[in-house]
């Protein structure tokens, strides 16, 4: 359903064997206890926690991913929280509720939500020119932040210039500048002015991040950790520099989804996808973000609004049915997904339900389906079961 937006290719992958795999249950949270101390769950929620669960055995018996985190938080009702399926196929580790994974372009809805509280504060404006913080940038007397924040600046996707693939495929974990990734983007004439179109790329979120980095004089980690991830409590969350993450992590894969074939993929430097993409979270904190996320609880209501309200058709990337500034919207939710070198995610809430759904993906699909977010699928199979009640 979700054209890739980020990159991988079965020219990265080495080789790791078939894996049919059954779901593996880690986990659950729900309910109560009776005076026996038995776990009990309120007949309602049991019954929607069943459709959970199967709503994530289809996708699997589907799709077969290697392994799966999946949450849902939805208000009056205790979190529900599961693993499924493996970690490592080759070691045949179980998934552990616990795991840190890449959040890959989730990490675009923190960036923006980082420029948002720097207009509230007055810091930066909407409309604000790039070129004011930002030398060299095509067009930037005539692209707003606004437009960076919401793909419609016309800056090409530095990410899908050859310049860059090259080097990436030639060495995954090569460390990059912000500085060296959107000179790509700038040396390629923009397809059209900014406001124009719609057009995914990963130029707009990196080119913020300078922005942010210039304003604050913070790195882009460090803004992120005291304005975002502490206020909110999300201690497994954070902008590291090397592509090893605090355990447990899982291998990352490119999945046959036709015949469960999983060939694990390389790891890669968060650096070469900065601003755009670098976050690292866990799933209990991922529920924690699309839930502040959703609900705007970083910014005033008058800006929360008005980073819906400035939605757009989308046209490329990643098919949300529109997206505002650093927010897509999915039918009735709100929220961001990822994807990537062997790791998809997704994060959606829903105000009319006040209920947040994420997930996490160890694998990126390969071959004819390769456009397909598996962590979308889980997610829309998920709401399904959530709009039910």
């Amino acid at each position: 359903m979700m054209r890739r937006e980020a990159l991988s290719r079965r020219d990265l992958c080495r080789r790791a064997g078939a894996a049919a795999l059954a779901p593996w249950l880690a986990s659950c949270g729900g309910g109560g206890s009776d005076h026996s101390g038995a776990f009990v769950v309120p007949a309602t929620q049991a019954s929607r926690e069943t459709g959970y669960a199967k709503a994530v055995d289809d996708v699997f018996a589907t799709y077969h991913p290697p392994g799966v985190l999946a949450g849902v938080r939805v208000a009056g009702e205790a979190p529900w929280m599961r693993a499924f399926g493996l970690a490592d196929v080759a070691r045949a580790t179980p998934m552990s509720l616990n795991s840190s994974f890449p959040v890959r372009s989730v990490t675009k809805s923190f960036t923006v939500t980082l420029f948002l509280q720097l207009v509230q504060s007055g810091q930066l404006g909407l409309d604000d020119k790039v070129g004011r913080y930002i030398a060299g940038v095509p067009n930037g007397n005539l692209i707003g932040l606004a437009d960076l924040a919401g793909n419609q600046s016309g800056l090409a996707d530095y990410s899908m210039q050859p310049g860059f693939f090259e080097i990436f495929i030639a060495d995954t974990l090569h460390v990059w500048t912000p500085q060296e990734l959107v000179a790509f983007s700038f040396a390629v004439k923009p397809p059209f002015l900014p406001g124009e179109q719609y057009q995914y790329s990963n130029t707009n979120t990196v080119l913020l991040g300078m922005v942010i980095e210039a304003v604050t004089g913070q790195p882009l980690g460090d803004a992120l950790a005291a304005r975002i991830f502490k206020p909110l409590g999300l201690g497994g969350t954070l902008y590291p520099s090397s592509a090893t993450l605090p355990p447990p992590t899982p291998t990352p894969y490119g999945v046959d989804v036709a015949t469960g074939v999983a060939d694990d993929q390389p790891l890669i430097s968060p650096t070469s996808l900065a601003g755009s993409g670098a976050i690292a979270s866990t799933l209990t904190d991922l529920l924690a973000w699309g839930d502040a996320l959703g609900r705007g609880t970083l910014l005033a209501t008058p800006l929360q609004d008005i980073r819906k309200a400035r939605a757009r058709t989308v046209t490329n990337g990643p098919e949300y049915d529109r997206y505002g500034l650093g927010i897509g919207q999915i039918g009735n939710w709100w929220g961001h997904t990822g994807s990537g070198v062997g790791f998809q995610i997704a994060t959606m809430y829903l105000a009319s339900r006040d209920a947040t759904i994420s997930v996490m993906v160890s694998a990126t699909p390969e071959g004819a389906r390769r456009d397909l977010n598996l962590a979308q699928e889980l997610f829309e199979a998920l709401a399904a079961v959530v709009e039910s009640g």
